[in-house]
């Protein structure tokens, strides 16, 4: 599953518990695992942002050093600030005509 359909779909249904968060990781490969991590913290990075930031890393690189055994975790204890963060990345991204699957 292509990281978009990732954050789509995470962001129409999600989860409620860590455990939830961890089934619906597993639906994923581990390079959209690891992009949609770094989606949620570039997307709080430019929270107020219309488009790309030039100062922020666009990549994996940032956030490489999470075990994936902490990925449920952060996307359950995001919650509603981590819809808010992937659908903000996302129209930057669009903004900027940034391609997220290259993340």
């Amino acid at each position: 599953m292509p990281i978009y359909s990732a954050i789509s779909q995470l962001c129409s249904n999600y989860p409620k518990s860590e455990q939830q968060a961890q089934s619906f990781l597993s639906t994923l490969t581990p390079q959209v695992q690891e992009q949609l991590i770094c989606a949620i913290y570039l997307g709080r990075d430019h929270l107020h942002s219309a488009a790309l930031r030039e100062d922020c890393e666009l990549s994996r690189a940032s956030t490489d050093h999470i075990p994936a055994g902490d990925y449920a975790q952060i996307v359950f204890e995001k919650g509603d600030s981590g819809i808010t963060y992937l659908k903000k990345l996302t129209q930057c991204a669009a903004a900027s005509g940034f391609d997220l699957n290259s993340l």
